[in-house]
């Protein structure tokens, strides 16, 4: 009969970091916008900076290679057309000194390249060589705003400029499986391209072509997928199997809108939002290749009205307010690493065609008004900007005919931020509700406070709470509010409250262990055995527990031998090993 045994270990570290943990995600390199250089020409990009300190930027290799091998990234090759612009390098200048992280996302071709969208400029784009031209630019690209120094002799730049360090994220292509025009550019041929653009797989370089492949030219450049418009995996499926075992990308994009092709929805709506669209691709993701990041490059809603007309992503400017902010913690949630909002700046304020109206300025003919969701997104990134994401306290939590949301967050001043918002349950749209909530901060702390995000306001409206105790009352909308609380308790409330008593002890009756420890609040807890050489053997709970003291079994009908028990919560990680005889 088998006995079991378990030693505490006095050092925790050495086997949890064999279940890969993601690194804690900051608020100020989750947040994206998409842009491009007219945020530069048309001096809004400081008011961007205020908005988001990352920046997907729509880098047209038409505009930018005009001519064959004529590269206008300098502010004095005036090949062919008489004139300098687009000057890009002041416009990279300027990102650098706000502090904005630049993804660069070269798309579309220029016209002595093919008609074609595909990124072929020769043949038919089932061979590698298909792609040289394409290739040629994205070398020079990488050679200029990577971090690694190139010999000027590879360079065809008028000014040899190399190795910036300005860019280290670069998106080969966009929207690879549109569908919306012909010829399509099936994964099949993306695949070669795709493989080809990431170390030069399939290409030689030349005296012609010297510099191919983004982490050929610089080792250290991450290479991102161009961004799905399809919400399934199977393209994303297509290109690993024409791959041949290869991962040809090191970070995987996709692009979604909550719309029924009529009108725009909330991005929780349970038909339309993001959870429903995207919620297998992200399963499918984190099953296939769960070491590779996935980002979400395009999401918006448009904001005019024509009478009753509107594209089919409309959404009024308070509702888009509320539905950018909220994406984003819904992202979060999801598992995405970073999101990007589409876009910064209305391409034209006054069209009902979809993505006309999607900024957060209105267009220079409307005077680059900001919106409302100009002022709450500022808000977000003062309020949560040098936060990390901790958990998610509530999610769709019942409250009558309403359902809660709550995330928790720490920043640098060691004080906890809570986002919490309600809406009704299968609503459609916003529709004005409200709730009136106890919250259980868990302890009372020395002080706390609400920020409100409110038009006209860069930093929102800062109210201070009395407290009497844990509880505090709040008023929640459909605008995502934060409550900010310090980390440190009064001196009612000093007793610890993350005091777990993780224990694990035989079991004689059964042959089983009795794993048992105290959860100080409902939180989400990681219970896992493992190896003794590090392999999950079992997850055995991956939830959220409510508080209290939580009983688990576990050694019947598994292989005698070395285990080991880690416990993970929310600022907590505890090993124990398990001996089965």
């Amino acid at each position: 009969m088998k006995s079991v045994f378990a030693i505490v270990l006095m050092t925790f570290s050495i086997f949890c970091s064999y279940a890969r943990e993601k690194p804690k995600i900051k608020m100020t390199d989750f947040i994206g916008i998409n842009s491009n250089i007219a945020s530069y020409d048309h001096k809004y990009l400081a008011d961007l900076a205020k908005c988001a300190k990352w920046m997907r930027e729509y880098h047209s290799w038409g505009h930018y290679e005009v001519a064959d091998n004529y590269y206008k990234w300098d502010n004095f090759t005036t090949v062919p057309q008489g004139y300098s612009w687009p000057d890009h390098n002041k416009f990279m200048d300027e990102c650098k000194r706000l502090g904005i992280n630049v993804l660069i996302d070269v798309l579309d071709k220029p016209v002595w390249a093919g008609t074609h969208r595909g990124a072929y400029s020769t043949g038919d784009g089932t061979k590698a060589s298909d792609y040289l031209d394409k290739l040629e630019f994205m070398g020079q690209l990488v050679a200029r705003y990577g971090a690694q120094k190139i010999d000027k002799s590879k360079l065809e730049t008028a000014d040899k400029v190399t190795g910036l360090n300005y860019i280290k994220y670069f998106e080969d292509d966009n929207e690879p499986d549109y569908w919306w025009e012909t010829p399509l550019w099936p994964a099949e041929k993306y695949a070669v391209y795709c493989n080809a653009v990431h170390d030069g797989f399939g290409v030689e370089t030349s005296d012609e072509y010297p510099l191919l492949g983004i982490k050929s030219v610089d080792s250290t450049a991450m290479h991102v997928l161009a961004g799905l418009a399809t919400t399934t995996p199977v393209y994303i499926q297509k290109i690993l199997a024409a791959s041949n075992g290869r991962v040809p990308f090191d970070v995987i994009n996709i692009h979604a809108y909550c719309t029924d092709h009529k009108v725009g929805y909330s991005p929780e709506n349970e038909s339309y939002g993001f959870e429903k669209t995207m919620g297998g691709f992200m399963d499918w993701c984190k099953k296939t290749l769960p070491e590779i990041p996935v980002w979400l490059t395009e999401f918006g809603w448009d904001t005019f009205l024509n009478g009753s007309n509107h594209s089919y992503i409309y959404a009024p400017a308070q509702q888009q307010a509320n539905y950018i902010i909220r994406s984003y913690f819904v992202a979060l949630k999801m598992g995405f690493e970073k999101a990007f909002l589409f876009m910064d700046k209305d391409p034209d304020s006054d069209n009902i065609l979809q993505y006309s109206s999607s900024g957060i300025i209105t267009d220079q003919s409307s005077g680059l008004a900001k919106k409302t969701s100009f002022y709450y997104l500022a808000t977000l990134q003062s309020s949560l900007g040098d936060a990390v994401f901790n958990r998610v306290v509530s999610y769709r939590a019942p409250a009558g005919s309403n359902e809660v949301f709550c995330f928790e967050f720490t920043n640098n001043s060691h004080e906890k931020i809570y986002a919490l918002w309600t809406r009704v349950k299968n609503s459609k749209t916003d529709s004005g509700a409200t709730l009136n909530y106890k919250f259980d901060m868990g302890y009372q702390p020395k002080y706390a406070h609400t920020v409100q995000l409110k038009d006209k306001d860069l930093d929102g409206e800062k109210t201070e709470l009395n407290l009497t105790g844990s509880f505090v009352d709040l008023t929640l909308t459909e605008t995502p509010q934060l409550l900010v609380i310090s980390e440190l308790k009064t001196a009612i409330n000093s007793n610890p409250r993350n005091e777990t008593d993780f224990k694990v002890y035989p079991n004689p009756a059964n042959s089983s262990a009795e794993i048992s420890f105290l959860n100080p609040t409902f939180q989400k807890i990681n219970l896992s055995l493992f190896s003794s050489d590090g392999k999950l053997v079992e997850l055995i709970a991956d939830c959220y527990l409510k508080s209290g003291r939580q009983q688990f079994s576990f050694g019947e009908n598994v292989d005698p031998g070395i285990y080991y028990i880690c416990l993970q919560m929310p600022g907590f990680k505890k090993l124990e090993k398990l001996m089965i005889l």
